[in-house]
């Protein structure tokens, strides 16, 4: 299918900002897939890109569903003084209708997939990254790089996730790359059909991939894949950390990746990875926009942990009492 056909799949466009005219500075394109539940996420992802990388452009291609006026509002507050173009891209309602359904993923699996084939006429090549992300350093060594030879660019996923995996899904080389940043080269992946390649795997393997999208990119690209040092992204779970225990965060680190259930925006992830996002978070045009708070009597035991840590003993002792209750009487879903 060609980039034109894909086109169509689009709603509508929408053009934010465009502070990039009077710029110097090379141009950066990242393309994130969300729907407005996650423009927080988005939100501060993008205020740490340009927090570290004031030698850097940016244009923010943003795929998905329609966001609202308070998540446009505060993106604009970002482009203030800042060489920063941020372009929205709404989906049709039927574009994904003819694709399978994983599972409990919903169809928003396939915007990176649609995601190249749309910015052709934009950019050569380009960086996709998960709202739940955040950028301690610089992109201008990896906007250098020479990716030609490539579909994409990626960071080998845990070793604990590989070990799983690997032989789960007949990867040869014991390399499983997570696909929470990704730096596509464009020409490639469409001259290889990548697309259509990664569709047809997922179609002939619904009920067996963990990861749908993540497991059949592996599957289509395991030779065209490079790999990249893990300082390009560095996977996380903030829950798999008990409360308290010190976290190994290389000093080299450009991106963190918090992966797993519990997100950094959750008021019971308490501990240092919550911390470094915390600091982004209170300086960003979301600080005012509270944490959320915990639902299940699992998250409200893990809050209560992470308080009695900080020596929030009154308050630790509330949220347990609460834990106990939603436990016992299950008046929480889990």
């Amino acid at each position: 299918m060609s980039d034109h056909e894909y086109l169509n799949y689009i709603e509508y466009k929408e053009e934010l900002v465009n502070n990039l005219g009077g710029t110097d500075f090379p141009v950066v394109h990242i393309a994130f897939g969300i729907n407005n539940a996650y423009a927080r996420g988005m939100g501060i992802t993008i205020f740490s890109v340009l927090e570290n990388n004031p030698e850097l452009a940016f244009h923010i291609h943003v795929f998905g569903g329609s966001l609202d006026g308070k998540s446009k509002s505060l993106l604009l507050e970002l482009a203030v003084d800042k060489p920063l173009a941020i372009t929205c891209y709404v989906f049709k309602e039927s574009a994904f209708s003819d694709l399978p359904l994983m599972g409990r993923y919903p169809q928003a699996i396939y915007y990176r997939l649609y995601t190249p084939y749309i910015l052709a006429d934009v950019t050569s090549r380009f960086i996709y990254l998960d709202a739940d992300t955040l950028c301690l350093g610089s992109y201008k060594e990896l906007n250098e790089m020479d990716i030609s030879s490539y579909t994409l660019a990626a960071v080998n996923d845990t070793q604990r996730a590989r070990n799983r995996l690997c032989s789960q899904l007949g990867l040869t080389n014991n390399n499983y790359f997570n696909s929470g940043f990704l730096y596509i080269n464009i020409p490639q992946w469409i001259a290889k059909n990548t697309t259509e390649r990664v569709i047809k795997t997922l179609s002939c393997n619904e009920d067996e991939f963990k990861f749908p999208d993540q497991d059949a990119l592996n599957i289509v690209l395991e030779n065209e894949v490079l790999l990249l040092p893990k300082k390009y992204n560095f996977v996380c779970d903030i829950i798999l950390n008990k409360v308290g225990k010190k976290v190994g965060i290389p000093e080299d680190t450009i991106l963190i990746h918090y992966t797993g259930k519990c997100k950094p925006w959750h008021i019971w992830g308490m501990g240092e990875l919550a911390d470094i996002y915390d600091r982004y978070y209170a300086q960003s045009p979301w600080q005012a926009v509270p944490h959320d708070m915990p639902v299940s009597y699992k998250e409200m035991k893990r809050y209560a942990q992470a308080l009695w840590h900080k020596g929030r003993y009154a308050a630790s002792l509330r949220w347990m009492t609460k834990y106990m209750n939603n436990k016992i009487f299950r008046k929480s879903p889990l």
